[in-house]
C-alpha cells in the first residue's frame, strides 16, 4: 500500500479533528501536530480551514464514488439498485467512522460555496430516485417524503452499526428490508 500523502495525512486529521473538537473546536495547528508537520504545513495545501474542510469532502465523496462504481447496477429494478447503495452506504460509513463528521456536521460557521459542498455525496442516489419518482408517478413531495425515510434509515443505521463491535450481516438484511419495504 502507497504510504499517504501529507495532504491525505492532513485530510484525514482534519476528520478526526472535526469529530473531536467539532466545526467551531477545530484548529489547523492541531491538525498540524497530529500530522508531526509545522503549524505552516497546512498553509502550503489549503489557504483556510474554509478549503481544508472542501477538501474533506471531496476527498470522502471521491471514495465513495469510486466504491458506488461497483455498485450501479442498472439490470435490476431501481428499488433494489437503491436499496443495495443505501447499504453499502452504510457498511462504508462504518468502516471509515472518520468520515461521518465531515458528511453528519452542521453548515454552521462554513461560507455559503464551502456548505453546499458536502451535498455531493448523494447525487448518483438522487438520481436514481428520479428514475424511481418517474417509474411510480410520484409527485415532488412524496419523493421528497421517501428520499428523507431512505437517507434516515442509512444515517441512523450507520450510528448504531458503527457503535456495535459485532458482525452486521443480519441487521444489514433488515436495513435492506426497511428500505425496500419504504419504496413499495
Amino acid at each position: 500500500m502507497a504510504e499517504l500523502s501529507t495532504r491525505e495525512k492532513l485530510i484525514l486529521a482534519g476528520m478526526e479533528e472535526i469529530r473531536s473538537y467539532g466545526l467551531q473546536g477545530f484548529s489547523l495547528r492541531r491538525v498540524a501536530s497530529a500530522c508531526g508537520v509545522s503549524c505552516a504545513a497546512p498553509y502550503k495545501h489549503f489557504t483556510d480551514k474554509q478549503e481544508m474542510f472542501t477538501a474533506m469532502v471531496d476527498y470522502v465523496n471521491e471514495k465513495w464514488r469510486e466504491r458506488l462504481r461497483a455498485r450501479l447496477e442498472l439490470h435490476k429494478p431501481v428499488e433494489e439498485t437503491i436499496a443495495d447503495i443505501a447499504v453499502d452506504n452504510v457498511a462504508f460509513l462504518c468502516e471509515n467512522p472518520h468520515f461521518k463528521s465531515v458528511l453528519i456536521i452542521k453548515e454552521t460557521g462554513l461560507d455559503r460555496p464551502y456548505a453546499g459542498a458536502a451535498v455531493g455525496i448523494s447525487i448518483p442516489l438522487k438520481r436514481l430516485f428520479i428514475i424511481y419518482g418517474r417509474k411510480h408517478g410520484l409527485g415532488r413531495e412524496e419523493l421528497r417524503s421517501r428520499i428523507f425515510i431512505v437517507r434516515s434509515l442509512v444515517y441512523g443505521s450507520a450510528i448504531i452499526l458503527g457503535s456495535d463491535e459485532g458482525p452486521h450481516e443480519a441487521r444489514t438484511e433488515e436495513l435492506r428490508a426497511a428500505i425496500l419495504a419504504a419504496l413499495r
